[in-house]
């Protein structure tokens, strides 16, 4: 997006060529020419992916890569999951014994 907060020229045509592409999904074309519709489908899907690409290679190399987390990651995550609910669930069961009943 640029500074006004509308899409860019390069941002519209990758929308424009989406909305092709799911144009090209619906249509009596499936039932009369199934051969021609996945074509012309497939055509427009391969000029989203190939606008897609250009895009990433003209940002050369400013694109961030998604990371996925690490095993260890993971495992710590769940430690630290573990730990805050025997804590909770430790501070409820004191709060419980100091309670008075009647």
């Amino acid at each position: 997006m640029t500074a006004s907060n509308s899409p860019s020229p390069d941002h519209m045509h990758l929308l424009a060529l989406a909305r092709r592409a799911l144009d090209a999904e619906p249509g009596p074309i499936w039932k009369t020419d199934p051969e021609e519709a996945v074509k012309r489908h497939g055509a427009v899907c391969n000029a989203v992916w190939d606008e897609l690409r250009r895009q990433i290679e003209a940002q050369d190399g400013k694109v961030p890569v998604l990371e996925h987390p690490s095993v260890k990651q993971k495992a710590l995550a769940k430690r630290m999951r573990a730990n805050i609910l025997a804590a909770c669930k430790g501070a409820i069961d004191q709060a419980l014994d100091e309670v008075e009943f009647s």
